[in-house]
């Protein structure tokens, strides 16, 4: 034990050098920082420990917290998004500034001090933003093993800059702003588009895959379309993600459109204009959504699956 720490004369000079000795100081505000972003190796092994403690010893199976899991799952890793969120929002307000320096370049040693520190703050934050992201991506499959369902925030976009999502998510009115302004490609997934409808239980998930592999055979760029529900268009979610196929996700705007929101919804995907629509058994708002696709000329394939 370092009994010195507790000594009454240790002056707070003392124990700051020892501080920076021991763990190393951060620099001053506007001076480059030598340290490293972070150890990928030791970090996922953290976030993987803390993810089985979760699954093993907080909440596991045979108790009645095990019902609250995949709530504590979710919740896990959309901090990790929400922290991914704020650091590309800090980089974004650093971005006028960036421009505005590099405008006012005039061969000064000031000038261009401040550009190259600005420059570096900017890359360090994303340096950061990405390491947040693959601890969320990484967290998300853990996340998907345990519940069998894809991640995603509540609103908007799951996309990974970094690669390690197999499947992103991305919300409808993020694709069509994107498709409008063509400027973000992370939110513009080239390829055809394809939309499952279905809500109705089941048991038959083989046969949904079955039936998306023989589509994405044909079009070996697909990108699923899908209201974010439950039973068939939970599962097509789940083979989207097995088969590192993008996913476009409109769900219904309860708080604008009220009970019309579904059928609202399938207005907003269609306009998407899929070059096609698979129907499995639901309710009759995934019928209104297969008889809108057939009266706009998109082919629309039904198939039968086994009831839960």
């Amino acid at each position: 034990m370092n009994t010195h720490l507790h000594h009454p004369h240790t002056s707070p000079t003392a124990v700051i050098c020892e501080n920076l000795e021991r763990f190393g100081g951060a620099p001053a505000r506007g001076e480059p920082d030598p340290r490293a972003v972070w150890d990928e190796k030791e970090a996922l092994t953290g976030l993987d420990n803390i993810l089985n403690l979760f699954v093993e010893e907080v909440a596991p199976d045979g108790t009645q917290l095990a019902d609250e899991r995949e709530s504590l799952l979710w919740g896990f890793v959309n901090t990790l998004h929400m922290q991914t969120v704020r650091l590309d929002r800090a980089v974004d307000k650093l971005s006028p500034k960036l421009k505005d320096l590099q405008h006012a370049q005039d061969g000064t040693e000031i000038n261009a001090w401040e550009l190259e520190r600005t420059i570096e703050r900017c890359r360090n934050l994303g340096d950061r933003r990405d390491a947040f992201e693959r601890l969320r991506d990484y967290a998300s499959h853990v996340y998907c093993a345990d519940t069998g369902k894809t991640w995603r925030p509540r609103n908007g976009s799951h996309t990974s800059r970094t690669s390690q999502l197999t499947s992103a998510a991305i919300d409808a009115r993020d694709f069509m702003r994107a498709r409008r302004e063509q400027k973000n490609a992370s939110h513009l997934p080239e390829g055809t588009l394809v939309a499952v409808a279905g809500s109705k239980p089941v048991s038959d998930a083989d046969a949904i895959y079955a039936a998306l592999d023989n589509v994405r055979a044909k079009y070996a760029d697909m990108v699923l379309v899908h209201g974010g529900g439950q039973g068939a268009e939970m599962v097509a979610a789940r083979w989207a993600e097995s088969r590192g196929v993008h996913q476009v996700v409109c769900k219904p705007d309860w708080n604008a459109h009220g009970r019309a929101a579904p059928f609202r919804r399938n207005d907003e995907l269609l306009s998407l204009l899929p070059k096609g629509v698979i129907g499995f058994p639901g309710s009759g708002i995934s019928e209104n959504l297969l008889d809108k696709a057939t009266q706009l000329g998109i082919p629309v394939k039904r198939v039968m699956l086994a009831s839960a």
